[in-house]
């Protein structure tokens, strides 16, 4: 079904709304590219200008209505239409870079993880830094810019904080015997827990979800307890070189943890994290690693979760659980990001976008806060003026005050995306029964041939 989501093409100054249908829907069967979808949300013919802004919110039922509607108050503020491409969260790189490949720009991009470097790396993505006011950075959570940084040069600016903290479901606990108000907190108590857990809990419900798929987002998910164990199979040594070794100590035992959750059936097997977040709010699910947009998630799959105290009530957050290799607790730098593409002919009004989606009521109350992720400015998410009213509940407060100071960004470059669709192979293969050292070895080989 088409619903008016197309391709676009390149803003090519005034354009009619007749004209642009036709060029996208021209576009998009020429390129052969059914998973992208396009709204143009503003209905007038005369416009200042257009621009291309690509996002997973408008792909996803559960964000696409506000999105949507903010969007129209930038269009009527700015006289400009934004051409609002949803793509689905696992296949943005793929499509942007179809699309870069055919010459059609995409002004503004929601972008996340490794993302900002492999296009960086291909010289698509504006340089930002000199955009980007200095209170921002003032005002920002630690690492937070970080993730958009590569060669020293900022190419992606927050939109949304989303590190993983370690979800927990209470009255699951509570029903098989545990203290829900004593989560784990080292990898022994984890493993004490699940084994309780196993003994007590139906066949079909499970300790702890492990998102073992074939996607580069698995890895986001398992580089906290790689860290944890005390591995540093990949390690950024300056100057865009990297130190490799997938077969440390705590690369292993990680691996080798990963191996025995699926044998004792601590973790469903081969599940990806979507399928996960489905058995949370289903309540077959304890434990899992996630950010704080699982709110949100959770009340789209369950009406007993539609609000936050109905999650708070049943759910909790916490750091991931200390291990060998830690003295403190690490979790991922997962962030939505915000970049502008070098080949822009608006940058201004590309910028404009960007400022309006990070600052703007429309979008802050309307998309942000229901989708369930931190703001990109501390302060709006702690002082009274901003919206800390919106974050006074108990897993809100986890995520500001603990979790996101523990977040570190992997060792993300050009080369990490190949990379990781390797690693997820392996962490496949390990997790079925192959053996940990022998399969980590080939992996090393893998690797280093990657970023040779």
């Amino acid at each position: 079904m088409l619903d008016k989501r197309m391709v676009s093409w390149p803003s090519v100054g005034k354009i009619g709304r007749r004209d642009f249908v036709e060029q996208a829907l021209a576009g998009m069967l020429a390129l052969g590219v059914p998973a992208l979808f396009l709204q143009g949300c503003s209905g007038t013919d005369t416009l200042e200008s257009n621009l291309n802004f690509a996002n997973w919110a408008s792909a996803e039922t559960a964000t696409r209505a506000n999105i949507d509607n903010a969007l129209q108050v930038f269009e009527n503020q700015n006289n400009v239409q934004v051409n609002n491409i949803g793509m689905p969260f696992d296949e943005v790189l793929t499509q942007i870079t179809s699309l870069i490949q055919a010459g059609i720009t995409v002004d503004v991009m929601e972008l996340s993880g490794n993302l900002p470097y492999t296009l960086a790396g291909m010289g698509a993505l504006a340089n930002l830094g000199a955009l980007v006011a200095p209170d921002w950075r003032a005002d920002a959570f630690p690492n937070s810019f970080a993730a958009g940084t590569y060669d020293h040069n900022l190419y992606a600016v927050p939109f949304s904080i989303t590190p993983h903290g370690f979800w927990y479901n209470k009255a699951l606990l509570e029903r098989c015997g545990l203290n829900p108000m004593q989560p784990p907190r080292t990898m022994t108590e984890l493993n004490q827990a699940m084994t309780v857990l196993r003994s007590r809990l139906p066949a079909q419900s499970y300790p702890l979800g492990l998102d073992t798929s074939a996607t580069e987002y698995a890895l986001i998910g398992f580089w906290p307890w790689i860290w944890t164990f005390g591995g540093r199979p990949m390690v950024d040594i300056g100057n865009g070189d990297l130190a490799i070794n997938w077969t440390d100590d705590g690369t292993v035992a990680a691996f080798e943890w990963l191996q025995e959750a699926v044998r004792a059936r601590w973790t469903p097997p081969n599940l990806a994290i979507k399928a996960e977040r489905g058995l949370m709010a289903e309540e077959t699910l304890v434990f899992k690693l996630d950010g704080p947009y699982l709110m949100g998630v959770l009340g789209s799959l369950n009406p007993a979760f539609s609000t936050s105290a109905g999650v708070n009530q049943t759910f909790a957050v916490t750091t991931t659980p200390l291990g060998p290799g830690t003295s403190t607790p690490v979790t991922c730098a997962d962030i939505h990001n915000l970049s502008i593409a070098a080949s822009s002919t608006n940058k201004t009004q590309a910028w404009n976008l960007i400022r309006f989606l990070t600052t703007s009521a429309a979008v802050i109350t309307t998309f942000l806060i229901p989708e369930g992720g931190m703001l990109p400015r501390r302060s709006y998410n702690v002082q009274p003026r901003y919206y800390e009213r919106y974050y006074t509940d108990p897993i809100s407060q986890a995520f500001i005050k603990n979790i996101i100071p523990t977040m570190r960004p992997p060792a993300f470059g050009p080369r990490y995306s190949i990379a990781a669709q390797a690693i997820v192979t392996a962490m496949q293969e390990i997790s079925n029964g192959s053996a940990v050292k022998p399969r980590l070895l080939k992996l090393n080989d893998e690797v280093v041939a990657i970023y040779a």
